[in-house]
């Protein structure tokens, strides 16, 4: 009997962490049929894979394209991922998901997804299991996953700029929007503290979400309240503890108190004076583990990242933020407080390059850095930013640098990416439009090349975090291994050649060396040939 497709002669390294041997991989339909010395084994094609590496398909666990993919050109958008070797991403991140929807936050939904989508967004669904049922009959090119967002839900039940907490009966409504979102398939429930309305929930509400996650023993993922030591999410803190150990003691204690398994969602460590802060972060993290806790953590191998321009105003700013930065008087005062926070923690406006504005007047500057355009502009720097946010209603995108190193120092980030509970995200908006984030394009080979190469890990545990350690975390038990029964989703690299090739200067740029990628048994990435009509990603359930 013959199988669809075999590869041959690879070095086969499964996505556990064990070393790699050689052998035959043999696919037939979406699955891995059997794997080993497959010499007898007839095959409809034969793929020679001599001296080459056969991994699992990489899963991207901290996606935000998820709100691309209904659109009816998300192959080709999308392209950028599977070309370095995504099989499967995970969306609702950062307590953003498509749903619910309901006429509280419909026009939030509407306007905030120009941050991803470059345009409006009319949503077709109202709840998650709708848009997982919208995801299922759109043609995908490549596996998605969902979380159900805190921020999302919150927002449909008191609004998306609301700082109250929720009274019983909110939370009521808030807990079946979520388990009806658990039940209908999210594999876990995401929260976004740095974003209003996360930034507004008090440690009760979270654990209460966390709560309902454990439940349905489904992941609970976080972006912290503060990633620098400094931040005005604790105004008027001492600074005695730095702010962003502060927020990752604040999600120990909720998932210790709710029992559920938690993902620290981009470990990042914002600004020159808050590097150092690292070993007490992973300190923290590594007694929580020892301790019983289920614990782990994700990040990107780069010293930047994407963001809404909005993030840097303090929580009681954002219900009235275009009032104040129209306000001369207001945007003076919002200045001081901002120049007093980033000279504590390293990080400055000069540091921040914009994505895309958002703005038809400033589109322009796409690319630039803030300093530049504001000069170009014969502005002052803060007051080009904030003409920025409110002519982009607050979705300009921008790349913030300065994240875990720069210039060369990168002692923060390595060690997050060398530790053993980290697995590899990309964390990017990818539009049509814009300058974009170089990890888009080259977040799996830069592992599998600088890192490797610089000694972080051997290439069988990059290969662990960027497949089985994420399929582990997220409950999908038929991926991120290659054996039998498993689904064929798979990427063939050259070792000696994989590596990057974008930059923050050129970021839109294919890496070289990813050979050949499948998807379902899909044969979609075939040397330079890219199939985007394959349709063969599914909706993965949890």
């Amino acid at each position: 009997m013959a199988c669809d497709v075999k590869l041959s002669g690879g070095w086969i390294i499964d996505g556990s962490g064990v070393p790699r041997v050689r052998g035959d991989v043999a696919l037939s339909a979406d699955r891995i049929d059997a794997v080993g010395d497959l010499r007898g084994l007839e095959a409809r094609e034969t793929i020679d894979c001599t001296d080459r590496i056969l991994a699992p398909g990489f899963i991207d666990i901290h996606s935000h394209a998820d709100f691309l993919m209904p659109g009816v050109d998300s192959s080709a958008r999308l392209e950028p991922f599977l070309r370095q070797g995504m099989t499967t991403l995970v969306g609702g991140n950062c307590g953003f998901s498509p749903a619910p929807v309901t006429d509280r936050n419909r026009g939030a939904v509407r306007e905030s997804a120009r941050l991803i989508t470059d345009d409006p967004l009319e949503p077709r669904w109202t709840t998650m299991a709708e848009f997982l049922d919208a995801l299922a009959a759109t043609p995908l090119p490549l596996h998605v996953a969902e979380l159900v967002g805190h921020g999302s839900v919150r927002a449909a039940v008191t609004g998306p700029l609301v700082p109250d907490a929720p009274d019983a009966a909110a939370l009521r409504v808030m807990e079946r929007h979520v388990k009806e979102a658990l039940d209908a398939g999210c594999v876990g429930v995401s929260t976004g503290l740095g974003y209003a309305p996360g930034i507004f929930a008090a440690e009760e509400e979270l654990v209460a979400f966390a709560r309902w996650a454990a439940e349905r023993d489904k992941l609970f993922t976080s972006h912290l309240r503060a990633y620098s030591c400094v931040s005005p999410v604790y105004p008027g803190d001492d600074g005695a503890v730095p702010h962003n150990l502060r927020a990752i003691d604040e999600l120990l204690r909720v998932a210790r108190a709710a029992a559920v398994r938690l993902q620290l969602s981009h470990l990042i460590f914002v600004g020159r004076r808050t590097w150092p802060t690292w070993p007490a972060a992973l300190a923290r993290i590594d007694d929580a583990y020892a301790g019983g806790l289920d614990v782990a953590f994700d990040a990107f191998p780069y010293t930047a990242g994407n963001t809404t321009a909005a993030v840097l105003f303090p929580p009681e700013l954002l219900p009235q933020l275009e009032t104040i930065l129209a306000n001369p008087e207001a945007l003076d005062a919002v200045r001081q407080l901002g120049h007093r926070v980033f000279a504590q923690i390293g990080f400055f406006l000069e540091d921040i390059q914009i994505m895309h504005a958002n703005a038809p007047d400033l589109d322009r500057y796409d690319g630039w850095f803030v300093g530049d355009a504001a000069r170009a502009e014969g502005m002052e720097p803060f007051a080009f930013y904030g003409r920025l946010v409110l002519e982009s209603h607050r979705n300009a995108r921008v790349l913030n640098h300065t994240y875990s190193g720069h210039d060369g120092d990168e002692d923060a980030l390595r060690a997050v990416l060398a530790h053993p509970l980290c697995t590899i995200e990309t964390d990017t908006f990818l539009t049509p439009s814009g300058h974009q984030n170089p990890a888009s394009y080259g977040t799996f080979p830069r592992v599998l090349s600088t890192y490797v190469q610089a000694g972080l890990f051997t290439l069988e545990e990059a290969v662990r975090k960027m497949t089985g350690a994420a399929a582990d975390r997220l409950g999908l038990r038929d991926r991120g291994r290659i054996r039998r029964g498993a689904a064929a989703d798979l990427v063939v690299f050259d070792a000696e050649t994989v590596r990057d090739t974008a930059s923050f200067a050129s970021p839109a740029r294919f890496p070289i060396g990813i050979e050949h990628v499948f998807v379902g048994g899909a044969h979609v990435i075939d040397g330079d040939h890219y199939d985007a009509a394959a349709g063969a990603g599914r909706v993965l359930r949890g």
